[in-house]
């Protein structure tokens, strides 16, 4: 074993046509410093793309109501009638197993919620939201 210090054994040796030897285990160190550094710059760009595509919306403009003939396609039966409040139209509407919640607005500006039966379409619930009393 030589007794020189580590730094000097460590050393690239100049071959005759000028080129070095390089150890093998730094060949290595650099491949992986280099791979990690790629993968972790593919890694922060998948990312940053999730998150722009959660946050961005999914269209620039509101969606259009539909008209009758869009609502009722050709061949299908209507269900039932859902009666809302004179003038209201639907704003919003959320889903949970068999009902539907209707968020509605009259022209005066009263706010309404429905709750309705998603297989029958019957009306089970209608609610005028009003604000609280103190």
């Amino acid at each position: 074993m030589s007794s020189a210090p580590i730094s000097t054994r460590l050393r690239c040796a100049p071959l005759i046509s000028g080129e070095t030897v390089v150890d093998p285990w730094v060949k290595a160190l650099k491949l992986f410093v280099v791979t990690a550094g790629v993968l972790l710059l593919l890694a922060i760009a998948a990312l940053v793309y999730v998150v722009v595509a959660r946050v961005a919306p999914t269209s620039d403009r509101a969606p259009t109501p539909l008209t009758a003939s869009e609502a009722k396609p050709a061949g299908e039966a209507i269900v039932g009638e859902l009666p809302l409040p004179a003038g209201a139209a639907i704003v919003d509407l959320a889903t949970e197993g068999e009902r539907i919640l209707l968020l509605l607005r009259t022209p005066t500006g009263e706010t309404y919620l429905a709750v309705v039966d998603a297989a029958s379409g019957a009306r089970r619930l209608l609610l005028r939201v009003v604000p609280e009393r103190r």
